[in-house]
Parts: structure tokens; C-alpha cells; sequence
């Protein structure tokens, strides 16, 4: 997609942090995994499955990669149910969500990584100014942050 088309949804991202997975289940695993567990406890009906979460907000089941899920009341009255990786679960990672609009924003535009700091520091707060309107950072880390999202973004 093009940044106009991706930029309304990138925006309503928010502010918060957010929890990543990037385990070897794919989506229709992980999915089909939710689901049998679902199955396995009668809670495919609506009403069974509120009952079951009774005055909690959310359970975390585990999955065969061993990754936690979150699994909590959707706002679909069809698809009532929601899941999202747990935190600190194997195999996800946080991020806020404007280190993730940043790195979503750097490939977009095909921003590659240089090997001089200065040089990513410079287009990371080009692209956060001009395009998302957050604030320049004053600094990357190699191993936090945006620079290793980055990192994982181009390593995919």
C-alpha cells in the first residue's frame, strides 16, 4: 500500500504499547488452536463463554508453541470473542505504538538502515516530523526501541 492509502489506519494506532508475535504459528494456527480450546471447554456459545469469564476482564490460554494468549469479550455480538498475544508471553514483543508507526512509516518509504547512527537518527526523525507529526528523538539505540523493531522489520 501507499503511504495515503495506510496512513488514516497508521494514525488510529494510538499511543499505547502493543504486543507483537512473531512465533512460527501462523494466523490460521493460531486461530484454529483458540477455537479448539473454545470447543474443548463448551465455551462457543456467547453466554458460556461470558459465564466462564464471570467478573474477569480477561484468561490467557497457552498455545502448542508454548506462546500466551489473551482471550477477552469482542465487541462483535457475532464474534464475541478477541485475542492478542499476552504480555511478556514467548515469542512476541512490545512496542509503543509510535516506535511501531515509525518503523511501519520507514517501510513504507523504503527507508533503508545505514551503518552510520547519525544517518538512521536523521531519516527516523524526518519521517516521525513529516509524516506522523511526533516529536524528533534525540537518539537510537542498537538494541532498543525503534532501531531494533527496524531491525525486525527488515529481517523478515
Amino acid at each position: 500500500m501507499n503511504w495515503e492509502e495506510i496512513r488514516p489506519e497508521l494514525l488510529n494506532v494510538g499511543s499505547n504499547l502493543l504486543d507483537f508475535y512473531f512465533g512460527k504459528l501462523p494466523v490460521e494456527r493460531i486461530c484454529a488452536e483458540c477455537i479448539d480450546f473454545l470447543q474443548k471447554n463448551n465455551l462457543t456459545e456467547k453466554d458460556d463463554f461470558f459465564a466462564w469469564l464471570g467478573l474477569l476482564e480477561y484468561r490467557k490460554i497457552e498455545l502448542s508453541d508454548h506462546s500466551f494468549w489473551v482471550i477477552k469479550k469482542g465487541l462483535d455480538p457475532i464474534r464475541f470473542v478477541h485475542i492478542h498475544p499476552a504480555k511478556q508471553s514467548p515469542h512476541t514483543l512490545r512496542v509503543r505504538a509510535t516506535t511501531l508507526k515509525t518503523v511501519l512509516a520507514l517501510q513504507i518509504h523504503s527507508v533503508p538502515i545505514q551503518k552510520e547512527m547519525k544517518k538512521n537518527l536523521e531519516q527516523v526523525n524526518k519521517i516521525r516530523v513529516k509524516y506522523l507529526q511526533l516529536s524528533p528523538i534525540k537518539s537510537l539505540q542498537t538494541d532498543r526501541g525503534i532501531l531494533r523493531f527496524w531491525n525486525i522489520f527488515n529481517t523478515l
